[in-house]
């Protein structure tokens, strides 16, 4: 076990970009109507100029909950979160939308790479985290 290639290996947003796009190939992802036009919090003016931001959402929250277990909407609405500027007044940090990482974690269970356990806190499986190894591993193979 000494060289075993996890996603903790590697750097978080290479990671995410090959799982977004993996996810994206996958065709299981269930986009909703209003994608194209909300914003990601009130602190945001635009929605976001990448069209495919929500599969990096998903991405990102899929390798949180590879690190991390237990993860609820609102923790993740705090780490989404930014800086409201207010004009004359000083800044004030804000969460993100919530809407969103509902809606991100429910096809995040839909398509069975997160869980819920007996307390009803979400954690991954055990077949995604084999599978993220897999797909980091051939990042670390395709780097070297």
């Amino acid at each position: 076990m000494a060289n075993k290639k996890t996603v903790r290996n590697i750097p978080a947003g290479l990671f995410i970009t090959v799982y977004a796009d993996f996810l994206k190939k996958s065709g299981r992802i269930e986009l909703p109507s209003w994608l194209n036009i909300v914003k990601t919090g009130i602190n945001k003016s635009n929605a976001p100029e990448n069209p495919n931001w929500f599969f990096y959402r998903l991405a990102a929250l899929s390798r949180k909950f590879y690190l991390n277990r237990g993860k609820g909407v609102g923790n993740l609405r705090k780490e989404y979160g930014g800086k409201k500027r207010r004009g004359s007044r000083p800044s004030k940090k804000v969460p993100s939308s919530g809407k969103i990482i509902r809606f991100a974690l429910q096809q995040l269970e839909k398509l069975k790479i997160i869980e819920k356990d007996h307390k009803g806190k979400r954690k991954i499986t055990k077949k995604a985290k084999q599978d993220m190894d897999n797909r980091a591993e051939k990042i670390i193979f395709s780097i070297f």
